[in-house]
């Protein structure tokens, strides 16, 4: 077996599969041919094969395997194959997807901090681009259900074993949110009963502990844009600084602790904003008219509906207190300019989401609005299959959507932006509660009686994955899909069938370190001996219980 996983490993990390491009494609046929060489799956053709992306711009698909017990019950492997980007690389960039000895003497000549230089001389570590994150992972999922096939063809496989290997995890997770329909249409088709999913992602360390992770952090991105009141910068007064209300929206959000959840110890991270900037599109010497951005929120159980009704109501407080503060200034100016005569500076405030603009327009303007928005969203979709990004083309959308409203006034205009992620966590499932937290006490015990690695739990992974597909809290999809100016053939959810599976999944794969760094690695022994046998004793337990 440890020969095999680092065979397939080599072949895999070859494949310069970086993410949100046409070169994720190699990944997926080698996965692809990897299964049809199986004999198993010759026999079985319908068990096996690649899923299309529907509309995907780079025309990815999932490969996928589903391998028949004596058992219905079934244990999903999942985990992605693309990667991020090289360029961290720097000279040794050409060698970044291969393995071996010519790759690490370029890395060991490259300034390193003494765990990294430790780790080198060590010789327990495989080096390389995916090499953690998380092809590693991915290898051994093949190898067992390459196991696993060769048993079910003798009739001595206990259990069912369903694997795909996913498109864009590191992006917006199109091929993880693909699968699911294709996940549900196998378990009615073969009559399965879905039990536990793992993702051998790569597993972080605290201190000599090996981390498994019992759920996976939500995600939601809202994006803002505000339109002030033009005005010649030599004229201040006459107008309202859109930048300055962002700005004011900015300082009451970014890393602002209203926003945090808890939970058994552990919190989510608060706001980040990856995006803030005016959107004039030449240079000139009037104020910002429209300015616009997006802002990462993290979340264990906050709704989307909360956290709008959150920025709604912070939006109108930075709103009210810009005005408040330019006609203070203004009553000042007075004082020392006499040709400045108006009594007071007032802008009504104004706070709207898109789902309410859109009812508005429909309201007023009908067929006509409805023709406009589908041509918007053409021209929005061919941005996207151009390569811009999700959350830029969702700020092009706001924008030209408040280009048609007209609306004269200063107002905020409140969107989301792709991703979404819903969190999720293994002992929440209804009907399957505390679940995960068995197969982690199972999972602890083996591996610190065979392996001596010991293992801790942490309730959410927090740095986002595609496990966020395997359940769903109590949504209102409807109202969900309408705060995104994307949602449809641009960007979607099959709703119905993550629901419909919601099963339970965990984190748990070889440890790794740095990953999407240069010195990205994956532990050999990790790799190679122990989570190969611990990923088989969990699939066995859940089999079992």
């Amino acid at each position: 077996m440890k020969d095999r996983i680092l065979e397939v490993l080599k072949g895999l990390v070859a494949c310069d599969s970086i993410s949100c491009t046409t070169r994720e494609i190699s990944a997926e046929q080698y996965v692809y041919d990897f299964l049809k060489e199986i004999p198993y799956f010759q026999k079985h053709p319908d068990q096996f094969g690649l899923y299309e992306i529907k509309d995907d711009p780079f025309g990815r698909s999932v490969p996928y395997a589903l391998v028949l017990g004596n058992k219905k019950d079934t244990v999903i492997y999942s985990g992605h194959i693309d990667v991020v980007d090289t360029q961290v690389y720097g000279d040794a960039e050409p060698l970044c997807f291969t393995l071996g000895e010519e790759l690490e003497a370029a890395l060991a000549k490259m300034p390193m901090n003494d765990v990294q230089r430790a780790d080198m001389e060590s010789g327990e570590w495989i080096w390389g681009r995916g090499t953690a994150d998380m092809k590693g992972g991915v290898s051994i999922a093949m190898c067992l259900v390459e196991k696993y096939a060769a048993l079910a063809e003798e009739g001595k496989l206990e259990g069912s074993v369903l694997f795909s290997a996913v498109a864009d995890e590191e992006s917006y997770s199109a091929g993880m949110r693909a699968i699911m329909t294709k996940y549900l249409e196998l378990r009615d088709k073969f009559g399965l009963n879905f039990k536990l999913l793992v993702d051998p992602e790569p597993a972080a360390e605290q201190g000599p502990k090996q981390v498994l992770s019992l759920g996976s952090i939500g995600k939601t991105m809202p994006a803002i844009v505000v339109q002030g009141a033009l005005a010649h910068t030599g004229h201040p007064f006459h107008g309202i600084s859109a930048l300055n209300m962002l700005a004011n929206i900015y300082a009451k959000t970014q890393g602002s602790l209203e926003f945090v959840d808890e939970y058994k110890g552990e919190s989510s991270m608060p706001p980040a904003w990856l995006n803030l900037r005016d959107l004039k599109p030449i240079y000139d010497v009037s104020l910002p008219f429209r300015a616009a951005g997006y802002i990462s929120v993290l979340s264990f159980d906050s709704t989307l509906e909360k956290i709008i009704g959150q920025l709604k109501e912070i939006s109108l407080q930075a709103f009210k207190e810009e005005v408040e503060k330019l006609d203070g200034q203004y009553q000042e100016i007075k004082k020392i300019n006499r040709f400045e005569t108006k009594e007071k500076i007032y802008y009504e405030p104004c706070v709207m989401t898109v789902q309410e603009l859109c009812a508005v327009m429909k309201e007023q303007k009908g067929e006509e609005f409805e023709k406009f928005y589908a041509d918007l969203y053409e021209k929005a979709a061919k941005k996207i299959s151009a390569g811009e990004a999700y959350p830029d083309v969702t700020i092009y959308m706001m924008n030209t959507l408040m280009d048609y409203a007209d609306i004269k006034q200063p107002y905020v205009l409140i969107g989301v932006a792709p991703p979404y992620y819903p969190p999720t966590h293994s002992d929440l499932i209804e009907g399957k509660e505390g679940y995960g937290t068995k197969v982690y006490e199972y999972a602890k015990k083996i591996s610190e009686e065979e392996f001596g690695q010991e293992l801790t739990a942490e309730h959410y992974f927090t740095g986002i994955s595609d496990n966020s597909y395997t359940s769903l809290p109590d949504l209102d999809f409807d109202a969900l899909a309408a705060t995104y100016p994307m949602w449809g053939s641009m960007y979607s959810l099959d709703f119905e069938a993550i629901k419909e599976i919601s099963v339970p999944s965990i984190l748990y794969g070889p440890i790794g370190r740095e990953y999407h760094q240069w010195t990205e690695r994956v532990n050999k022994k990790s790799l190679l001996e122990v989570m190969p046998v611990m990923i088989e004793k969990v699939t066995k337990f859940a089999w079992e219980n």
